[in-house]
């Protein structure tokens, strides 16, 4: 099937007036741990101007039935149906540069007609470097600064050498084949993961946002605004901190977090994420553990996947954290 029909621009768009040197995605995969993805993507969309400029066909790509949308029942009428849609955004960074967001669900289907499509609009713009961005929960303290490793079509591109410690069989998300794709086109790609401490990994966590743009600044990318995404981070590392200071259970696991962290850093011999089999080992039992996930509460999680202390109330505001 013709790819070039499942992606349209704007009608009020003349799509050869675009360029751009840096296209970002956030497309969901596995799980947005921490909320990192729509976090980034309120954060940049709120705080620079932007435009929708771009979609894709979602009623040939998305399975409705086995992910529905959620709508409101007002009484006796439907309200607030929440339609899912990829959309790519035109941006504009802090020092006046346009860039390129993609937002949105996983594709269901067509994986290889959505790539081809994508890498068509990667031409078109003039795209130089594509960032994907995601968040993964994993075996690491919140009170240190969280890893972001990388993966890309030609390891070479990489700007900062920060990879997995090994080498893991799993079920592939859309991101792996785009990866794949575009590269094979002879167009660069680096995904930045940031590493999300399991038990916070069901809750808003802005930290783990943070620490994907910082990434996004060390692999070249567009200069981007960090203040009220810090101001989100702070009430919520005040909320994390107390609420494992009131559990001694928490504390002993974040310990033990802690001194695990500190010795894979210091085995390393300098190397940022050494290539350690027990860490590795870990690793992959949260890989394996998406194949059967199911949803959970917010808040707080011990080790063992079991609920925490129950979240505080949220703070009022609108640009308050929830937990």
């Amino acid at each position: 099937m013709d790819p070039t029909t499942l992606f349209s621009y704007e009608r009020h768009v003349d799509s050869r007036a675009l360029r751009g040197r840096t296209l970002l995605v956030t497309l969901g995969a596995y799980s947005d741990a921490g909320e990192a993805q729509r976090l980034v993507d309120d954060h940049l969309l709120n705080t620079l101007e932007s435009r929708v400029v771009g979609r894709l066909d979602m009623d040939q790509v998305f399975d409705y039935a086995g992910r529905r949308p959620e709508v409101t029942l007002q009484l006796d009428h439907f309200t607030e149906y929440e339609k899912p849609e990829i959309l790519l955004h035109e941006v504009t960074a802090l020092d006046g540069e346009t860039f390129f967001l993609l937002t949105g669900p996983e594709p269901s289907f067509q994986w290889e007609r959505v790539a081809s499509a994508l890498r068509i609009v990667v031409e078109q713009l003039g795209i130089e470097r594509t960032l994907l961005l995601q968040g993964f929960p994993a075996p690491v303290p919140h009170t240190r600064e969280l890893p972001v490793t990388r993966f890309a079509g030609d390891p070479e591109s990489i700007a900062v050498r920060r990879t997995m410690p090994g080498t893991f069989r799993l079920r592939a998300p859309f991101t792996a084949l785009l990866t794949m794709r575009l590269a094979e086109g002879g167009h660069e790609v680096v995904g930045l993961t940031v590493h999300v401490p399991q038990y916070l990994h069901e809750m808003s966590y802005p930290d783990a946002a943070l620490a994907l743009l910082g990434a996004i600044t060390e692999e070249e990318g567009p200069q981007l605004p960090l203040a009220a995404l810090e101001a989100q981070a702070g009430p919520v590392r005040e909320a994390v901190a107390a609420q494992i200071s009131a559990q001694p259970q928490l504390q002993e696991m974040v310990g033990g977090l802690e001194n695990r962290f500190d010795r894979m850093i210091t085995s390393g011999a300098g190397a940022e994420v050494p290539t350690a089999e027990a860490i590795a080992a870990e690793v992959e039992e949260y890989l394996a553990s998406f194949e059967g996930e199911t949803g959970g509460s917010e808040g707080i999680s011990d080790a063992d996947g079991t609920d925490g202390p129950e979240s505080p109330e949220e703070p009022e505001g609108p640009a308050s954290p929830t937990l």
